[in-house]
């Protein structure tokens, strides 16, 4: 804030979408940004460039693609499994800008759920590793079968939350990573929307990294390949929005200028900023889009 009376009002739109980045997409020095279709399923992508594009889109260089899909669950299975199709494309797509390697037979990647399972809307991180099919322990005791199945070797972790084991995500990845020693570390996390509209209705991948929390206020050590050492892909879904950010957003519609904004409303908003809001049907978006994450990873998974 300028001062004690204006409120800058980005304070209090938390989102960890790129394609919710207060930026002039089309005309932005750094950044360029892309929109196309694939069997009818809008697909967006932004990409920011070192120095000039992540000073402009205020988040590190890379490319962050979001694919939108409304309530995929009610989708017919034809559709569906378009869906997951594209989604594997596109995360090896971002496999390979991390790492320059396109998934293939024995390829080493680490899956990271990230996340706390007891809480709901923070739960797809760790359902999502629940469901990807591990073929490193094939490998050790059947490796005939594993060499036919022409499989990525697949490891999968979900580190918890510092708050109940007292050890920060980063730390457990790395020291996992250090053991198995993967190519690429694709993880898969919750994130903060600044829309509602956007929430259980995007996910977005990333060939960056990601700082968990950082959405919700709560930003913890980053996991990226310059704190652990191996490339990283990032997958997430938005499953929650902040309440400040409804606020601002909802009287910007009604033509109030928050840079004039009083004390008053300035306290109200520094207040509602550890207040989120998840849809009702939190549990069915859990566990289905958790699933469908899954369901990609193990597509790209299977090379032969």
């Amino acid at each position: 804030m300028a001062d004690g009376k204006n409120i800058e009002s980005s304070l209090y739109r938390r989102t960890d979408l790129a394609i919710e980045a207060d930026i002039d997409k089309e005309n932005a020095a750094g950044v360029s940004f892309d929109e196309y279709e694939r069997d009818g399923i809008p697909v967006s992508s932004l990409i920011v460039t070192g120095g000039e594009g992540e000073r402009t889109a205020g988040r590190p260089a890379g490319t962050y693609v979001t694919v939108t899909a409304r309530k995929p669950w009610l989708w017919e299975d034809e559709k569906r499994a378009s869906l997951v199709s594209l989604l594997s494309d596109i995360i090896s797509d971002a496999v390979l800008s991390a790492s320059g390697e396109r998934p293939r037979p024995d390829l080493p990647i680490l899956i990271c759920g990230l996340g706390n399972r007891a809480m709901t809307a923070d739960a797809v991180g760790p359902k999502t590793a629940d469901g990807v099919t591990v073929t490193a322990r094939l490998r050790l005791e059947r490796r005939e079968l594993y060499e036919k199945l022409g499989c990525c070797r697949v490891f999968s972790i979900s580190p918890g939350v510092s708050a109940s084991t007292g050890v920060e995500a980063a730390d457990v990845v790395r020291g996992v990573a250090g053991t198995v020693r993967p190519t690429v570390i694709i993880l898969v996390d919750a994130l903060a929307a600044r829309s509602c509209e956007r929430l259980a209705s995007t996910i977005q991948i990333t060939d960056t990294g990601i700082s968990p929390g950082s959405g919700i206020g709560n930003r913890q050590t980053e996991i990226t390949v310059s704190t652990v050492g191996i490339p990283v892909v990032t997958v997430g879904v938005p499953t929650v929005v902040n309440s400040s950010t409804l606020v601002c957003d909802a009287l910007e519609s009604g033509g109030v200028d928050l840079g004039s904004g009083s004390e008053k409303l300035r306290q109200v908003l520094e207040g509602g900023r550890s207040f989120f809001v998840t849809p009702e049907e939190s549990d069915v978006v859990t566990e289905e889009m958790s699933r469908l994450i899954s369901d990609a990873v193990n597509l790209m998974c299977r090379t032969s």
